[in-house]
């Protein structure tokens, strides 16, 4: 074997949208388990800077790609890329995605088109060329970052909430493919978290229950990982997150309508709705 393999052994983990938020967590969690990384995110997030503080930090290898995964092209290239230089991917996170909090008709069909694309197409993009190396491995991980939205009715988040209802069906159906075959899908399911300064100031305006519930990225990359090692099939991570999705089960409608009612108009209310 040459010195570039040789200097390439070793578990590689992707992780999307690693430039910042969860993400990132994911990229620094996985570096503390002594996980190679491959950190992929769009231009303009100080992603090589990043990446190298990683990789010096935690002694492991950090490749950054600075990509657009919306385009198919470049999901192709990622995985080309992989394979060229002989990293052995056996943790795959998709975690990027594109959120909303607005009227519906604020936002014009691009914005759900590109929406649509990098929170359902390319994670089901990745995971076709991901798996048949990542079924050659003795075990393998994919993670697919769904949300609690899923779950719910979400005025100012029809689409959001849609894509991620698609991911958790599909991890699903995917879990039963991949079953003896060495490849385990986890769904994760995050409720509200702080993953940059403008969700921390539309959070700062909840109250009670719905304030609790918020979590650091960090805690959220860690039990998800957690999870993930598990095989646990779907997680919802923070105990209060888990508690409301039980009571959302045993609530009358007109209760939850009322209070996605009044949801909706705490959101319109806002000033600074989130984009």
């Amino acid at each position: 074997m040459d010195q570039e393999k040789q200097d390439v052994m070793g578990d590689f983990a992707i992780i999307t949208g690693s430039g910042s938020g969860i993400g990132y967590a994911f990229a620094e969690a996985l570096a503390k388990r002594k996980y190679n990384l491959v950190m992929a995110a769009l231009p303009g997030e100080d992603l090589l800077n990043k990446a190298a503080a990683l990789a010096k930090k935690y002694g492991v290898l950090v490749d950054a790609v600075e990509t657009d995964l919306t385009k198919t092209e470049n999901c192709h290239a990622l995985y080309q890329g992989t394979r060229e230089k002989g990293y052995k991917v056996s943790v795959l996170i998709n975690n990027a995605g594109i959120g909303s909090n607005a009227p519906f008709t604020n936002y014009d069909p691009a914005f759900y088109e590109k929406q649509i694309t990098l929170n359902t197409i390319v994670p089901v993009t990745l995971c076709r060329l991901f798996m048949p190396d990542m079924q050659q491995l003795p075990s393998a991980y994919i993670l697919n970052m769904a949300s609690m939205g899923a779950f719910f009715n979400m005025p100012h988040k029809e689409v959001y909430v849609a894509t991620k209802s698609f991911l958790i069906s599909f991890s699903r159906s995917l879990q039963f493919t991949m079953k003896g075959k060495g490849v385990s899908i986890t769904t994760l399911c995050p409720g509200a978290v702080n993953s940059n300064e403008r969700l921390k100031e539309i959070h700062a305006n909840l109250k009670g229950v719905g304030r609790k519930a918020v979590m650091d990225p960090h805690e959220v990359a860690e039990q998800g990982l957690d999870a993930l090692f598990r095989r646990e099939k779907l997680y919802v991570p923070g105990r209060i997150n888990r508690w409301l999705l039980r009571l959302n089960k045993v609530m009358p409608a007109f209760i939850k309508e009322a209070i996605i009612m009044k949801e909706m108009r705490r959101q319109e209310s806002l000033k600074t709705p989130l984009p």
